[in-house]
């Protein structure tokens, strides 16, 4: 018993002793002693970014997906900011490049639309470069040329974009070279592409643009100018025969009047039996034909005396007759004339002369009337009206339906014929009836697979943010609390830096335990106690502890040997 309690205390004697030279032998015992701080301040800071990793999975799952807009220019990027943050949409910016949620992606590029907000064209510009750059030893008088047209298509694409309804223009100029010979003339062209701010270009702006274009060139006639829009609309034909553009506008023309005539029709139908209720068409047969027509008329009623010229002559026997100035007053020498005349000259001597002449110029009273008859007037107008039945609630809950009265109709009639401007004189026909219409049923549309729908990527994406999060906490965050809150606790199978077994805690046994199948945990080997393959002196001496509480009689036998060699 004796031998048992001084082995025991020879056992625990060589332990201090081991221990005591552990922390002489190591130079930074020191350090080592303040390991479990360092420890806890990593795993603190380890935990802290496993949560900042969370939360942007987390965040990273919610994040809406970004469709960009377009590239924008300068002065548009500020524009086009200034509005979303207007509207309080959210954004993101790369580079010259707007990104916007991708399911509001139609609605916010037709706001911007709408608010004359357009990306800018890619491909403005190309080729302008080569123009541009100088050349070392100079440039050819084509390249000159080719400068100096592309300065004027800047200049008047430049003056183009001042209009307020165009927000970009570009102007492609074909200039001919001059020929001396003139049937071999070729006439220059320009071509004109705008990008407008509204929805539409009245015809004035695009006669303007036409007649700028056609006075900055010369030669170029106004008949030989393109203009087009973004959409690819024709404004203005330079190729197209006159015949043939005359048909295209007045085409225009009726299709632009008999929109007109709808809308009125709407106006007043909507109110009276709402939006679905009825249907309408208008067709009008326009003229054209372009009558001019001068016309001179007279009112024999009302003469007016223009010119008037009157002659009166008298005459008598006696009197001076003669050539004034000669002797025709006197009588003839020696002449015997008797005092009265007698017989057949005793009447001529008696009898006068007289004579009146007047003419007058009468004036008619005359009307001159010239008349030129509007192109594009209405010669006649159809319109046709159909109107759905009257739906009534029936008697056990179900909507009936009954045609529209007589009346009502006339009513109707009435109304539509004062709204258009109905004439009867003209040939105008207004057809209003009633019909039931045809309301099928929806039918029932095959929902696309789950994988199509709009919210699975998404919740797809939200699952496996959580998961991510859940392995972390389970692998990660749980073990690193566990340390934390229980430092001298130690995992299952943890391995130091050369991939061997750590002894720890309660299970310092573990390690012996699974070298036992194999051989002898604790054993004698010439003379000294054969441990298991430990390479660090804590998990040695924690063995030698376990060893001492578990097996006594081992542990009193091995100091035995140590006192009985020593001796």
């Amino acid at each position: 018993m004796a031998t048992e309690q001084n082995g025991d205390l020879l056992l625990q004697g060589d332990a201090g002793t081991l221990d005591e030279n552990e922390q002489k032998s190591s130079p930074i015992g020191s350090i080592l002693s303040n390991s479990d701080i360092l420890r806890q301040i990593t795993l603190i800071l380890a935990l802290a970014i496993c949560l900042a990793i969370a939360v942007f999975i987390l965040l990273w799952g919610k994040e809406p997906d970004m469709r960009p807009l377009g590239t924008f220019t300068t002065e548009q990027l500020v524009k086009t900011l200034d509005y979303l943050d207007q509207q309080k949409i959210p954004y993101q910016v790369e580079g010259k490049s707007v990104l916007i949620n991708a399911e509001k992606y139609q609605e916010i590029r037709l706001q911007l639309t709408r608010a004359g907000l357009t990306a800018a064209e890619e491909g403005v510009g190309r080729g302008e470069d080569i123009l541009l750059n100088d050349n070392t030893f100079g440039i050819s008088q084509r390249m000159e040329g080719e400068r100096l047209k592309l300065s004027r298509e800047r200049q008047l694409a430049s003056a183009i974009e001042q209009f307020q309804s165009v927000a970009k223009a570009q102007v492609l100029l074909a200039i001919p070279k001059d020929n001396v010979f003139a049937r071999n003339e070729r006439k220059p062209s320009a071509t004109v592409v705008l990008s407008l701010k509204s929805a539409a270009l009245d015809q004035g702006t695009v006669d303007s643009i036409v007649d700028m274009v056609a006075s900055a060139v010369h030669g170029l006639e106004p008949t030989r100018v393109t203009v087009t829009d973004q959409n690819g609309r024709l404004l203005n034909s330079g190729s197209q025969d006159p015949i043939a553009a005359q048909t295209r506008r007045e085409f225009a023309m009726q299709q632009k009047q008999e929109l007109e005539y709808k809308q009125k029709i709407d106006a007043i139908l909507i109110p009276v039996l709402g939006a679905d209720n009825y249907t309408a068409e208008v067709d009008l047969a326009l003229d054209f034909t372009q009558q001019e027509q001068t016309r001179k008329t007279f009112n024999p009623d009302l003469p007016a005396v223009r010119s008037e010229m009157t002659m009166e002559e008298n005459s008598a026997n006696g009197q001076s007759q003669g050539i004034p100035g000669a002797l025709t007053n006197q009588p003839p020498a020696n002449a015997n004339i008797p005092e009265q005349a007698t017989g057949a000259n005793a009447a001529n001597s008696s009898s006068g002369r007289s004579r009146k002449e007047a003419t007058r110029n009468y004036e008619l009273d005359t009307t001159v009337s010239h008349t030129r008859r509007q192109m594009g007037g209405i010669r006649r107008m159809t319109v046709s009206v159909a109107v759905d039945y009257k739906t009534l609630p029936g008697t056990e809950g179900q909507v009936t339906r009954e045609p529209r009265t007589q009346a009502e109709i006339d009513t109707l009639r009435r109304v539509l014929g004062a709204g258009l401007g109905f004439d009867v004189t003209r040939g105008d026909t207004l057809e209003v009836v009633t019909i039931p219409f045809n309301r099928p049923e929806l039918e029932s549309v095959a929902e696309p697979p789950v994988y199509e729908q709009p919210w699975f990527w998404r919740a797809v994406r939200i699952a496996a943010s959580v998961l991510i999060i859940i392995v972390l906490i389970v692998t990660i965050v749980r073990p690193m609390l566990k340390r934390l809150l229980y430092p001298d606790a130690k995992p299952e199978h943890e391995l130091d830096f050369d991939n061997h077994a750590v002894l720890g805690g309660d299970d310092e046994l573990s390690l012996l335990a699974a070298q036992a199948e194999s051989e002898p945990v604790f054993g004698l080997r010439d003379g000294q106690l054969k441990l298991p393959d430990l390479h660090r002196d804590e998990d040695l001496l924690k063995a030698v502890r376990a060893l001492v509480a578990n097996e006594p009689d081992l542990a009193a036998q091995v100091i035995k040997e140590w006192v009985t060699k020593d001796a």
